[in-house]
């Protein structure tokens, strides 16, 4: 906000353009993780802990190794500040993290030891991304 007043002056009242998210990253001291709001702290959540999350309206649960929380954010806020090489969105309401993915079927994936629902628009991407061994052609 410092830096967006300290232009305007600067500039005068232009229309002030966003900073690219590539800029955002690099300014980011953090880049292997998330902080999220936890009985009135942030607390930090690495994205190699997080196993899957799940959009309830408002909220979204997030399912770590060792801890479960509730954040008062939208599931598509979250599926935008993860990595995208890490983490995929699988149905309209979950995303899971791509490398804790044991078992896929038509109707639900294993994350870890939880299963997970797949919905059908989902199901076909996630398919063809990944490697595939069988008789039986999907």
């Amino acid at each position: 906000m410092k830096e967006l007043l300290e232009e305007i002056k600067i500039n005068g009242n232009e229309k002030h353009q966003a900073p690219s998210e590539l800029e955002q990253e690099e300014r980011l001291l953090i880049k292997d993780a998330i902080f999220v709001r936890h009985e009135g702290s942030l607390v930090k959540v690495k994205y190699d802990d997080i196993l899957w999350l799940k959009g309830d309206g408002n909220y979204t649960t997030l399912v770590a190794r060792n801890s479960v929380f509730s954040v008062r954010n939208i599931l598509k806020d979250f599926e935008m500040a993860l990595p995208s090489e890490k983490f995929i969105r699988i149905h309209k309401s979950y995303i899971v993290q791509v490398s804790e993915i044991n078992a896929i079927n038509t109707r639900e994936i294993k994350v870890a030891t939880d299963l997970v629902p797949v919905g059908r628009t989902y199901y076909h991407d996630l398919v063809n991304g990944i490697q595939k061994l069988g008789n039986h052609p999907d």
